[in-house]
């Protein structure tokens, strides 16, 4: 007999919403559902706030799950056996660390969102006030795009998921393929995610695309929005985003042209928007001649660029809880202390905790072996560890480097710090872009981007235009503009450069390539196009491992690698060992045969 799936039939209700303080201020579980929790127009914002408070509990799960599993965490000495055991790679089905539950409350969350809004848009229909008519497709957009999120963390960390659209009213069996529709890999739950960004959903009969943003701000303080509120509109996933990330999975599982074709024009045209509009989403449109004078144009280059100096680009993603004051940020978990809302990262990650904590800390491989000394996430410069009351610790969420030599943590009581959790921020679109330039056949673009960057490949800054080949866009990319410029994803972190096959001095490409040097020797020749994309895709998974520790991506990534070269054991054991690094010999054979074999975290939801 198949188990009944218990623990994700929940309760769904509105949070009570009275003003902007009391954000979320309510436990969902304690509230019972309705039959129409939404009857008022009021009602459709309290729905998705609901959803939003599920979106909080399921925030650092994926951290603890997969972060300890890759190549920079490792357990403390008090942390818990069950942590311990997904360090070790043990079994992880009935862990209590790998149990998917709080995404499967956000799919019911939002399903049940959505069915009600049905309701709600059929019994009201041109009732709706002006604000609500302008309001309902961005609220039911960005419902959509939350359960996509959810699916993609599912078929990312478990390698399947069951697919339903039913809000779950009652308890149904897995079995019951009526309701419940099982992925069983990340392809298939990719294709089932991009139907769904593309086509939408349609409620009361209307059809609503899923890439409508919610203006947030004018809703809360219509008289003036106040850019107090302007962090609200970075709390739901970008379209855009969402659907980049979907594709490159998919091409694990069916290499498609047309698939890394769409990624790398519409990030690049994204981001040539941006510059050519002067334009940076999330803030105040379109910026004014009086704001361009007075260095807004700088701002605007360093958006989603991630190309300035450590001591301004790198912490301002993680060394404010406001990431709304952050021009890297896309969309973030937030949490109000104020308003009981936590995650537990400073918990687990500060030695200096006042109660019970302090499980996980950085491995002796990531500050010996994982950065170069001058790399801003490396131990020495301890941008992202730093020694803690003597203690090594993974500083990132916590604890900023506030000038030269000041380090202090963001509040002055440890336990009240409530850091914002990343779900997308500018790098992501960075190494999208450099991960399709490869995979296109584009290995000077690729590489420029994730090495040294278009400034420093082209310090003519573009007066000489952009070689051929390359696709004009990229011309917004150079500092000549204003701003620093393109700087490369490794060159911004001052990191170690990945030695890629690209030859400055031939044009020719195929088997008959010849690498040399700047002295023009020879180093290395007959290099396959397969085979440079393998060092490519090779270089990306190390430089994201680097770069996405600690935000409960980087395993998946590399997961996302191995599925694209099943079969390719030697490419295979090269994306294991990058993981392996971080082992003593007592689990290095384990952890290499367990990745090698299956790299996803095992959860039978279906048991006797």
């Amino acid at each position: 007999m198949k188990r009944v799936i218990l623990y994700i039939l929940i309760c769904l209700t509105a949070v009570p919403f009275t003003a902007c303080d009391d954000f979320f201020n309510e436990n969902p579980d304690t509230i019972i559902n309705t039959d129409e929790y939404i009857s008022t127009e009021n009602e459709m914002y309290r729905g998705f706030l609901g959803i939003l408070t599920r979106l909080q509990n399921a925030g650092d799960h994926a951290i603890y799950l997969t972060d300890t599993r890759c190549n920079f965490l490792e357990t403390a000495p008090n942390a818990p056996v069950a942590l311990q055991n997904i360090y070790k790679y043990e079994s992880t089905d009935g862990n209590t660390y790998a149990d998917p539950t709080c995404y499967y409350e956000i799919i019911v969350a939002c399903n049940d969102y959505l069915a009600k809004m049905d309701e709600f848009i059929a019994k009201v229909g041109a009732g709706m006030s002006e604000q609500g008519v302008n309001n309902v497709g961005s609220l039911i957009s960005g419902a959509v795009r939350i359960k996509v999120w959810a699916y993609y963390k599912l078929g990312s960390i478990y390698g399947e998921a069951y697919w339903f659209d039913d809000p779950l009213q009652k308890m149904e069996d897995l079995g019951n393929t009526d309701v419940f529709e099982h992925l069983t890999d990340m392809g298939q739950v990719a294709d089932k995610c991009i139907a769904l960004l593309d086509n939408g959903v349609t409620l009361g009969g209307v059809n609503y695309p899923a890439n409508l943003e919610m203006d947030w701000p004018a809703w809360i303080d219509p008289e003036t929005e106040s850019d107090t509120y302007e962090y609200w509109n970075y709390l739901t996933p970008q379209w855009l985003l969402l659907k980049a990330e979907l594709l490159a999975w998919r091409c694990s599982y069916n290499d498609n042209q047309a698939d890394w074709l769409w990624i790398r024009d519409n990030l690049l045209q994204f981001l040539y928007n941006i510059y050519t509009n002067v334009s940076i989403p999330h803030k105040d449109g379109v910026y004014t001649q009086t704001e361009l004078d007075e260095g807004a144009l700088g701002e605007l280059h360093q958006f989603y660029n991630l190309n300035i100096p450590h001591q301004h680009g790198y912490c301002s993603n993680f060394f404010t809880e406001q990431v709304g004051n952050s021009d890297y940020n896309i969309c973030s978990i937030m949490y109000d202390y104020n308003n009981h809302q936590r995650n537990r990262l400073v918990q687990y990650f500060c030695p200096a905790w006042p109660g019970d904590g302090f499980y996980l800390q950085p491995s002796r491989h990531a500050m010996d072996s994982m950065y170069i000394s001058t790399d801003i996430r490396s131990y020495t410069q301890r941008q992202m560890m730093a020694d803690i009351n003597g203690t090594p610790a993974f500083s990132k969420y916590f604890y900023s480097r506030q000038g030269s030599l000041d380090y202090r943590y963001l509040r002055t009581n440890i336990f009240e710090i409530q850091p914002a959790i990343p779900l997308f921020r500018a790098h992501d679109i960075n190494f999208l872009l450099v991960e399709a330039e490869n995979h296109l056949g584009h290995w000077h673009e690729a590489n420029t981007l994730l090495n040294h960057g278009l400034d420093n490949e082209f310090p003519d800054r573009g007066a000489n235009g952009l070689p051929a080949g390359w696709d004009p866009r990229y011309i917004e990319f150079l500092g000549s503009r204003g701003g620093y410029g393109n700087l490369g994803i490794v060159g911004t972190a001052i990191g170690d450069y990945h030695n890629l096959p690209v030859d400055r001095n031939d044009e020719t490409l195929g088997k008959d390539y010849v690498l040399r040097d700047d002295n023009n020797n020879i180093i290395e020749e007959g290099i396959t196009e397969e085979d440079r994309i393998k060092r490519f895709d090779l270089a990306l998974a190390r430089e994201y491992a680097r770069e996405f520790t600690g935000e409960g991506k980087s395993y998946s990534y590399i997961c996302k690698m191995l599925e694209r070269y099943e079969g390719d054991i030697e490419m295979q054991t090269k994306l294991a060992d990058i993981i392996v690094a971080k082992y003593g010999d007592d689990l290095k054979g384990k952890v290499r045969a367990t990745l090698l074999d299956d790299c996803f975290i095992d959860w039978d939801l279906q048991g006797e």
